[in-house]
């Protein structure tokens, strides 16, 4: 499988193993029962809506008590296999294989409700306590597919090079273990009068798409959008099952509009874990719309309004954390200049009432306090622009609040670019030659003689200039600002890139420049790799003068 899944094959931590282990354990646990009390509830109400998947053929298997032991097996075996496969891509696949399962299953818990039809006598022998722990914590639902069966494969198959040996007889004999454990656990099923061939059936069945599906995913963000659209549709269908069950007035109507919100809810994060299964996807601007001025088209939020929703919400707590919760971290944002043109500052998406201070800061190096005053004080033949970097494909831009604000001032162009990076999406997804665009056309706005001339607010302007072999050699400040929701990645990052791309770090010094600079940047090397650090440091197309 797998360059996608994970490029390192070191054994991962003990830590590392229980946080997957706890993670699985808890998707399954959330989701298994809440599909287990809207069939006990949907049962009670409505128990035509429950399916009977029993056969002619299930009649003539025996119950056998004694098959509560290996159906006890599975979670057992669920727990131990995080511990036993070796390398973290082996622990990567073993938790998004078991995490979809039971995402997959769980959604056909709830769309296609069945119990099991024949009635079970508790044994009077030993196997008792097993059998009345089992009716305590597992009620005759959740029936197709069986997710003793789908988790038995896919353990079996996930644990299956675990025992690689020299010596053939070590590596044939765990294989055999292997293999009876997880047929003794898919026919304990029906031997314990748990489930019917049919959940058999559905369990492999089950299982195979997973293993199918698992060797295509590229990371594990589309698994972690895929789990919270499942987790989302349920609960607020469900939960509006159990609203509509209270209200004996519109009942009909309001299930009806919860599974509307819980369908959309689901269909807008699958479609945002499929932007995020593309390769490359920055030239595929389909996905999140903006208009010229930064704003998220009608038609992205139509796709994307929950997670256009959560981000706005990510950004407002960002911004109080920031400066309220954290005194630490208070502090105005601070340009880096790369020489006296040309100044750089990564942020997250500004608020509307802090603009003014970001720009008396960035222009000025003062506070807001002196803002009135601070026009009248900048020298004729001194112009700036400011050219804004968006890099956050879920949110809106602060550029146009930043136009209004900085055209108050001195007529300031604003120029916006678009670069649409997915949160956490690795900087490596994105093709050098669409950042290599993006510096180019930054290097155009910043060395063009046509923007020089129109930084000029009039012509006395002009003509208060200094003028050396005919030409007007005004003084123009660039600010380039990165901008992303939080400031921790992917404005830092692309930063970073450009700053390499002009020469103004190397390889051996950025990271050292990240610690100083931005101490509180959220770069892994998964997220930044050295591999698109070397390509972008090598690629010599401009070289600025570094400020000393």
């Amino acid at each position: 499988m797998s360059t996608h899944l994970s490029s390192t094959t070191r054994a991962p931590s003990k830590p590392t193993r229980f946080r997957h282990l706890c993670i699985a354990l808890s998707i399954f646990y959330l989701l298994y029962n809440v599909t287990t009390l809207y069939s006990v509830s949907l049962y009670e109400i409505a128990p035509s809506s429950i399916h009977n998947l029993a056969t002619p053929f299930d009649i003539a298997i025996p119950f056998i008590p004694a098959m509560i032991v290996p159906y006890s097996w599975s979670l057992i075996l669920f727990v131990v296999s995080f511990f036993l496969v070796r390398t973290s891509t082996q622990l990567s696949l073993l938790t998004w294989r078991l995490i979809l399962a039971t995402i997959f299953a769980c959604l056909i818990f709830y769309f296609y409700p069945a119990s099991f039809s024949f009635n079970r006598v508790i044994p009077d022998d030993w196997t008792q306590f097993g059998y009345q722990f089992l009716q305590l914590v597992d009620k005759p639902f959740n029936q197709l597919p069986s997710l003793h069966v789908t988790y038995a494969i896919l353990l079996g198959v996930s644990l299956w090079d675990v025992a690689e040996s020299e010596k053939l007889w070590i590596s044939v004999a765990y294989r055999l273990l292997l293999i009876s454990i997880c047929t003794l656990i898919a026919l304990s099923t029906v031997l314990t009068y748990q489930h019917h061939l049919l959940d058999m059936l559905g369990g492999a069945v089950l299982a195979v798409a997973v293993l199918i599906l698992s060797s295509r995913i590229r990371n594990a963000l589309v698994i972690k959008y895929l789990v919270l659209g499942s987790i989302g549709f349920l609960l607020i269908a469900i939960g509006g099952f159990y609203l509509a069950n209270m209200s004996m007035i519109v009942s009909e109507v309001v299930e009806n509009l919860a599974i509307i919100i819980a369908s959309y809810w689901l269909i807008s994060f699958i479609m945002l874990a499929c932007a995020y299964q593309q390769a490359k996807p920055i030239r595929d601007t389909r996905w999140f719309q903006k208009s010229n001025s930064g704003r998220l088209t009608i038609y992205t939020w139509m796709k994307f309004a929950p997670i256009i929703i959560i981000y706005n919400g990510m950004s407002f707590l960002g911004q109080w954390y920031f400066k309220v919760a954290s005194k630490s971290q208070r502090h105005l944002l601070t340009p880096y200049a790369i020489n006296d043109r040309v100044k750089v500052v990564a942020s997250p998406r500004l608020r509307q009432a802090d603009l003014h201070s970001h720009l008396a800061h960035w222009l000025f190096d003062c506070t807001s306090l002196e803002w009135p005053s601070l026009p009248e004080k900048l020298p004729s033949s001194v112009h700036y622009q400011i050219i804004v970097i968006d890099l956050a494909a879920e949110i809106s831009s602060h550029v146009y609040h930043l136009e209004v604000a900085a055209n108050g001032i001195t007529k300031m162009p604003v120029h916006y670019l678009y670069l649409p990076l997915l949160d956490l999406q690795p900087l490596s997804d994105v093709l050098l030659k669409d950042y290599i665009d993006l510096f180019k056309r930054l290097e155009a706005l910043t060395q063009s003689a046509e923007t020089r001339a129109i930084n000029a607010n009039n012509e006395s302007q002009v003509e208060g200039s200094q003028v050396k072999d005919g030409q007007v050699k005004d003084s123009l400040t660039t600010i380039i600002n990165f901008h992303c929701v939080m400031g921790l990645s992917r404005s830092i990052g692309v930063q970073v890139l450009y700053l390499l791309y002009c020469g103004t770090l190397t390889i051996h010094s950025y990271q050292s420049w990240i610690e100083q600079h931005y101490p509180h940047a959220h770069l892994s090397e998964h997220y930044l790799p050295q591999s698109l650090v070397e390509a972008v440091a090598n690629y010599k197309s401009i070289e600025y003068p570094t400020t000393p």
